[in-house]
């Protein structure tokens, strides 16, 4: 089992001072930009240049912090960096508190593992002294502009014919010693010839080159540099000589390295980002198109996983519970990843995976793997406990699904994906559910429209059917309560159970009408019947609940009849529990002081709900299918169910054990304690019709 402590471990902060770090090793102007130019990093010297503190500069546009007269006459300069074009150039700039400073500037594209480009990083020189030195000497000029850089002039015997000083401390030799020297003779003749000549020749033939050069230090530093040669022209126009200019930029380099990887890597979790998921989606997809690849790929596994009920988390504890909680799922999701498995977090609670297999019954497993694992996860903070758990859905994309049909884009198999793990949310959440096909979503989407019309009729039409579920005391006392179960006629003949009716129902915003229509149903056939004193308990949604007209109605139908209210039993499911507010709360309390009872459905999920549980608005607590399932083999669920009968015990509540399937856990359940059962292993549902008791 995976445990994340409450006060769980400080997240990304090892992370942030390496960023940090990097970033303040430039003491000149460093910032770095999306797309979109907003200013994802910048490093103090470009915000005090600008007026600004860093924090102040980040999440702003570049507009915004240049202002409109600056970024005007850049904007275009910025423009080409971002179409892949590294700029340099000079420029004024007025800088607050000191006047008007001359700037060297350079942009830099900045790309990804697959060379795409993500954004332009900005650097800046302060050269206002060079640049009011002597100009009328042109030679020497631009060399006194890049004065703090290594700066020589070869003529095209690659003999010295000036030397800066920056570069005379880089060999070790007065300045005056070297001109007239050799190159070859201070690098060395191997090295000149493979990494130096070609570059200088380019330049002799008229060329600017740039490139970058790896090198080390005396004491075995490695330092990278960046190389620009400008050919020198005389009067005549021909080149005559080779100004060679060196930065090192290993700083800078490894900064934008940083930035690729971080935007590539979630920024809570540690683990790789939606923009990754989706970089490793669209190799994959490269790999089968006969068009690109260069021989057969393999077909692969897409997976979604949603938590189920992590909105809780937050609620309930917090949202800094929520990111350690998340913290932890993302640990526990990340334990599977490898060669062939691929995790990251796709946003909010959503997690995917990319399994290099072509094998669905092998993926389908390890999606079960990390189900169990899940649901095995439990958070502990300020003396609650939550559990994880996830729906989890998956596809295959195999060469023949995709080619020759055009191919399928990223968008439509992450929807595929998304679809399945919405149709594990719908089932019931915890479990994996497979789609394999485009035309599976589209009919998905059909059945869906078609099962909100018909429930849009019968709710015009009152063509619901009624049954009741009898709920029977297993020390032999005979039926307790019956819940009431709504059913619907599909146009095929099939009849819709009550889960399918609410989930379309929620997902369309109809659950208040639903939750009326019932409640109207109900009492009618209580009030025809009140002779029979029997009690019934009814699925009520939270959202129907919250809702001020769903309130006013339940509390009008009702009125002060508190013969008909006590023979009413509200069922709120667990997960329910989340969306109701104070005003609720309010009303299930009016309504028990009538003589409703209100039963807790469904507990066991994994939501933290003792709180609530502890105010003593509720009458039963009913054990959630989940845990009554294999009762007799499983003894996991077994001892769930006698903590829940322990705590039912302590606030002296009674249980109720919910869908009840094999008759094997009826002499289990009593064992336990269990005061309640229903399903079909006790008594089936009957029809309830209007003229019925």
């Amino acid at each position: 089992m995976v445990k994340v402590e409450g006060g769980g471990r400080p997240i990304n902060h090892e992370t942030e001072s390496l960023h940090a770090s990097i970033l303040e090793a430039c003491g000149d102007p460093v910032y770095f930009c999306t797309p979109d130019r907003i200013i994802r990093e910048a490093n103090d010297a470009y915000a005090r240049l600008n007026g600004f503190t860093r924090d102040q500069v980040l999440g702003r546009t570049v507009r915004e912090i240049a202002g409109e007269g600056v970024y005007g006459h850049r904007a275009e300069r910025l423009a080409r960096a971002f179409a892949g074009e590294s700029i340099d150039f000079q420029d004024w700039v007025e800088v607050p508190g000191i006047g008007r400073r001359f700037y060297d500037v350079r942009y830099q594209p900045v790309r990804d593992a697959r060379g795409e480009l993500i954004g332009v990083a900005a650097f800046g020189r302060d050269i206002t002294g060079m640049k009011e030195t002597d100009e009328a000497l042109r030679l020497y000029g631009s060399i006194v502009l890049q004065m703090s850089d290594r700066i020589s002039v070869f003529d095209r015997e690659f003999r010295f014919l000036f030397v800066n000083e920056s570069n005379a401390r880089w060999y070790g030799l007065p300045r005056e010693e070297m001109v007239g020297h050799y190159l070859y003779d201070l690098v060395g003749v191997e090295r000149f010839e493979r990494e130096l000549r070609p570059s200088l020749e380019r330049c002799f033939s008229g060329e600017t080159v740039d490139l970058d050069l790896l090198t080390r230090k005396p004491d075995g530093r490695e330092v990278i540099w960046s190389i620009r040669l400008e050919p020198f022209r005389n009067d005549a126009g021909a080149v005559d000589a080779a100004m060679v200019m060196s930065r090192d930029v290993t700083e800078t380099r490894r900064l934008a390295h940083r930035l690729e990887r971080l935007t590539l890597e979630d920024d809570l979790t540690g683990i790789a980002n939606r923009r990754a998921f989706e970089q490793w989606l669209g190799n994959r997809l490269a790999a089968l198109d006969p068009r690109t690849a260069l021989d057969g790929g393999q077909g692969f596994g897409v997976v979604f996983l949603d938590l189920d009920g992590f909105k809780l988390v937050n609620d309930t504890a917090g949202h800094g519970a929520g990111d350690r909680f998340l913290v932890g799922v993302a640990d526990c999701v990340s334990a599977f990843s490898g060669s062939a498995v691929h995790v990251a977090r796709i946003g909010g609670d959503e997690f995917g995976m990319i399994v290099d297999s072509d094998d669905s019954v092998a993926v389908k497993v390890l999606c079960e793997r990390v189900l169990a694992d899940l649901n095995d996860f439990h958070f502990a903070v300020d003396g609650m406990t939550f559990r994880g758990g996830a729906s989890v859905g998956f596809t295959m994309v195999r060469p023949e699904e995709v080619f020759p049909a055009g191919g399928r884009d990223i968008s439509r198999v992450l929807q595929l994906a998304d679809q399945a793990c919405l149709a594990a949310k719908a089932a019931g959440g915890r479990r994996v559910v497979q789609l394999s096909a485009n035309a599976e979503i589209a009919q998905r989407q059909r059945d869906e429209l078609r099962h909100l019309t018909v429930i849009e009729k019968a709710l015009s039409d009152g063509a619901f059917h009624l049954e009741q579920m009898p709920v029977v005391a297993l020390d032999g006392g005979g039926t307790a309560f019956h819940e009431v179960l709504m059913r619907l006629a599909l146009p095929d003949g099939t009849l819709a159970g009550p889960n399918m009716i609410s989930a379309v129902a929620e997902r369309h915003g109809r659950t208040s009408e639903l939750d009326t229509w019932l409640v109207t149903a109900v009492l009618e056939r209580l009030c025809a019947n009140r002779d029979a004193r029997d009690c019934v308990s009814m699925n009520l949604s939270g959202s129907a609940i919250c809702d001020e007209r769903f309130g006013a109605f339940l509390g009008d139908r009702l009125g002060d009849d508190r013969d008909l209210a006590g023979r009413l039993i509200i069922e709120l499911g667990e997960a329910d529990l989340v969306q109701l507010d104070n005003a609720a709360w309010i009303l299930l309390r009016h309504l028990r002081r009538l003589g409703v009872r209100v039963a807790l459905d469904g507990f066991g999920r994994g939501f933290g709900v003792m709180t609530q549980v502890r105010d003593g608005i509720f009458d039963f607590i009913k054990i959630d299918r989940l845990l009554v399932a294999d009762l007799a083999d499983e003894p996991v669920n077994r001892a769930a169910v006698t903590g829940v009968v322990a705590l039912a015990r302590t606030l002296g509540l009674p249980t109720v054990a919910e869908h009840v399937s094999d008759a094997t856990a009826l002499p289990v359940l009593r064992e336990l304690g269990v005061h309640y059962a229903q399903g079909k292993a006790v008594r089936p549902a009957r029809a309830w019709p209007l003229a019925g008791g």
